[in-house]
């Protein structure tokens, strides 16, 4: 019988507290993050209100999700680096 394989737990579900504070940080800084169709795969969108940052690489559907969430808590991580106290 082949083994079961076990996926890694991705970072936002790891620690649910850190990424509820990091969205509605996102939203109110104006921060957005989205997803834009290249064929079959996508791009990734971070539109901060007065610049957008179109990613270099594609993304299956399937890591889409994860992507968004990283984007969103490494923006909140350098923000909270940046000014040294969680807002």
């Amino acid at each position: 019988m082949p083994k079961r394989k076990i996926k890694p737990i991705p970072m936002y579900l790891q620690d649910t507290d850190k990424a509820r504070k990091a969205i509605s940080w996102a939203f109110r800084s104006f921060l957005r993050a989205y997803p834009e169709v290249n064929g079959d795969e996508y791009h990734i969108i971070v539109d901060n209100g007065l610049k957008r940052i179109k990613s270099p690489q594609t993304y299956k559907k399937e890591e889409l999700t994860e992507k968004l969430w990283d984007v969103y808590l490494t923006y909140y991580d350098r923000h909270i680096k940046e000014v040294g106290y969680e807002s």
